[in-house]
């Protein structure tokens, strides 16, 4: 099975719901890919540290450039408010288009 590296931006309960739809969606449905808690962000440094502890996240940032930026992750997954949703979705936007042109050309 391949791995899906998670990235996600944002601790709250939309935070907490998705960390734990990817812990047991395979309990549900036979998937292709294994989602990897890989990285997570948010503004409090030491809340964000905490919620990577205890939801297994393999690293956290105090800044989601940090985590756009990350060539490891796979899938941003953005758990903040809706008025941010824009700007982090387009500050990955240059890597998705390569991600898309590479798999669209078989490589």
């Amino acid at each position: 099975m391949k791995k899906l590296n998670i990235g996600l931006v944002g601790y709250g309960f939309i935070g907490r719901a998705h960390s734990n739809a990817y812990l047991t969606v395979s309990q549900f449905f036979d998937l292709k890919y294994q989602p990897v808690l890989k990285a997570v962000a948010a503004r409090d440094p030491e809340k964000t540290k905490q919620f990577a502890h205890k939801w297994g996240y393999q690293s956290h940032y105090a800044d989601w450039k940090q985590l756009v930026a990350d060539p490891s992750v796979d899938v941003i997954d953005i758990a903040t408010p809706n008025d941010t949703h824009a700007e982090i979705a387009i500050a990955r936007r240059p890597s998705w288009e390569n991600d898309l042109m590479r798999q669209a050309a078989g490589a």
